[in-house]
């Protein structure tokens, strides 16, 4: 595994660990807008994936939906690692 997924990788599951998750999902808005061109090259598969997938995903966040939400991360985070 490249530098450039782990760290994609990582910021997507440190969701799971933040108490704050409402805000985290800023976090991981302004990383896939800012952060990626790195994965871009290690693995533009991966890039396209989780780009097409977390603006509308990280937008869509409801605090009274957590759980739901979180289980739907586990999914994407599945996937992109099937592209590693």
């Amino acid at each position: 595994m490249k530098k450039s997924e782990k760290e994609a990788i990582n910021v997507l599951k440190k969701a799971f660990n933040t108490k704050e998750l409402y805000m985290y999902t800023f976090t991981i808005q302004d990383y896939f807008a800012d952060e990626t061109d790195q994965l871009a090259i290690d693995n533009p598969k991966m890039e396209d994936y989780l780009n097409d997938v977390i603006p509308e995903f990280t937008e869509a966040y409801d605090e009274t939906k957590k759980d739901i939400w979180l289980n739907d991360l586990k999914k994407i985070i599945k996937k992109a690692e099937l592209l590693i």
